[in-house]
């Protein structure tokens, strides 16, 4: 893959997680996990080469992977809260592991179909 291919992808994630201006260590998570989900979709194929046609998945998997690593910070992986005034009262939720393996799975399985499988 060409720098100017991974660089749309970079921009394309950081539109798709609502980035503005990330700063310097945000930036370089974003480069880790693309690089990590793009890694999960070649093994998943059994390919070795990216072609063009599965850059959105790599894109959509990688906003996955930075959501479950930045839980903490940005609380990205926030499913649901609550507040009430009344009787001061405050609730979250949380993706879970297994929540966050379903997605993985889910959008690695759109892919299903193009997967080399040898014996």
């Amino acid at each position: 893959m060409n720098s100017e291919r991974q660089e749309a992808l970079y921009l394309r994630l950081v539109r798709r997680l609502g980035l503005s201006d990330p700063e310097e260590e945000v930036q370089l998570l974003l480069w880790d996990v693309l690089e990590d989900a793009r890694s999960e979709v070649l093994s998943y194929l059994g390919v070795r080469e990216l072609e063009e046609r599965f850059e959105p998945k790599v894109v959509e998997l990688a906003a996955l992977f930075f959501r479950r690593d930045r839980q903490e910070l940005e609380s990205a992986m926030l499913r649901s809260a609550s507040y009430s005034e009344g009787q001061l009262s405050h609730s979250e939720s949380y993706l879970t592991p297994n929540e966050l393996h379903a997605g993985m799975q889910e959008i690695l399985s759109t892919l299903a179909r193009y997967r080399r499988v040898s014996c």
